[in-house]
């Protein structure tokens, strides 16, 4: 039996599970910071970071941040969402009260044209290396591979700058710029 290569990135299914395999190895290693401070007054994106990118790669770019005083793992930003998504089982590891989660049903229609009723909304604080700002999140009950979208509202209220391609997400700051290293195993995972 053989396997034919990936239409979308040109590798092998062997080769593409090689990859993950190594990517998980690094991983287990231990935890690296995944934010940093430099003190660029320009943001830009240069060939040094990509450094720890695994290329080539069509990897979303998926981050950890502090939401609400918690850790949270797999939050995809994307750009071409016009809301920010929290699921409802996020909420519930998080251990929100009941009492912060405001009943607001809207629709949300994706990309295909299916639609996804909300089921509640909910303002959390996200943090990013000193920078503290509540954002709105519609609450919705479904399985995902994400436990977060942040969308358009989070990178312009932020103004963040995000890079598929360099896996990361840079914010000015008074005091710099601050990068945020995305995650290639989580978005493979």
């Amino acid at each position: 039996m053989s396997s034919v290569g990936s239409d979308i990135c040109g590798t092998s299914y062997s080769a593409a599970k090689r990859h993950a395999k190594v990517s998980k190895t690094e991983k287990e290693k231990g935890p690296r910071k995944n934010t940093t401070i430099t003190n660029q007054k320009e943001i830009i994106f240069d060939e040094t970071d990509m450094l720890d990118v695994q290329d080539p790669h069509h990897d979303g770019l998926v981050i950890t941040l502090y939401i609400a005083n918690h850790f949270v793992r797999r939050i995809l930003v994307d750009g071409g969402s016009s809301v920010n998504i929290i699921l409802l089982d996020a909420l519930k590891r998080m251990s929100i009260p009941e009492s912060d989660i405001v009943t607001r049903s809207s629709v949300l229609i994706g990309f295909s044209g299916e639609t996804k009723h909300t089921i509640d909304e909910i303002k959390l604080p996200t943090y990013i290396e000193g920078v503290n700002f509540v954002q709105r999140f519609c609450v919705i009950d479904t399985l995902s591979s994400y436990n977060v979208i942040l969308g358009r509202p989070w990178i312009h209220e932020m103004k963040v700058v995000p890079s598929t391609y360099h896996q990361r997400v840079k914010m000015p700051t008074s005091w710099g710029t601050v990068k945020i290293t995305g995650d290639q195993q989580e978005s493979k995972e």
